[in-house]
């Protein structure tokens, strides 16, 4: 089963998935990107390497950033919630990865469970 941290600010969304307030997480899509598979499970892990919970893939889709929508951003549960706070957080996040991140790159929202 695969392991796996956030890339920002991990423990602090741990906190969020575990009270079920963070249903969801994105990332940069690109050709190469391994897609979720629907139904499969993982292990979310706190920055010293132990493990969280266990999560299950329940759906994604592949967007484009300026797609993205009030209940996307609600799904990832950080901030008040809003679409601005999201996109705003977000993209400086996206440009420092890769800085020809723009408004028509895409993205993967991938929505999880918590499972155990």
């Amino acid at each position: 089963m695969e392991r796996w941290k956030f890339k920002q600010n991990n423990n602090d969304l741990i906190k969020l998935v575990l009270t079920n307030k963070k249903t969801a997480t994105s990332y940069l899509y690109r050709e190469s990107t391994k897609l979720p598979i629907i139904g499969e499970e993982s292990i979310l892990c706190y920055d010293n390497d132990t493990n969280a919970c266990i999560i299950k893939t329940t759906d994604y889709k592949i967007i484009r950033f300026k797609d993205v929508t009030e209940d996307d951003a609600k799904l990832e549960g950080e901030g008040d919630l809003s679409l601005e706070y999201w996109k705003n957080t977000h993209y400086s996040f996206f440009k420092i990865i890769d800085p020809s991140f723009n408004e028509n790159s895409k993205i993967v929202l991938e929505i999880f469970e918590v499972k155990r």
